[in-house]
C-alpha cells in the first residue's frame, strides 16, 4: 500500500514538473468535469430504459396436469 502511494506521488510529481501548475491544475479540473458529465449521461440513459412488461399467456389451469405429464412420459 505504502509503495502505491509512493508511486502516485512521483507521477503528480513528474507531471507537475512537466506541465506546470496551472496546466496540470486545469487538466485535472478538466478530467472532475468530464467524470461528472459522464456520470450524469450513464444515469439518465439507465433512466430512459424501458423495461419490457409482464406478459400473460391466456390458458386454463388443469388440477392435476403435472401429475397426468409425468405419467404419460413414463
Amino acid at each position: 500500500m505504502f509503495m502505491r502511494l509512493i508511486e502516485i506521488g512521483l507521477i503528480v510529481l513528474a507531471g507537475w514538473a512537466l506541465f506546470g501548475r496551472n496546466r496540470l491544475t486545469d487538466s485535472v479540473r478538466n478530467v472532475r468535469k468530464s467524470a461528472r458529465i459522464m456520470k450524469s449521461e450513464m444515469q439518465a440513459a439507465a433512466d430512459d430504459v424501458e423495461l419490457p412488461e409482464d406478459r400473460t399467456i391466456p390458458g386454463t389451469i388443469v388440477d392435476g396436469g403435472a401429475q397426468r405429464a409425468d405419467k404419460a412420459q413414463n
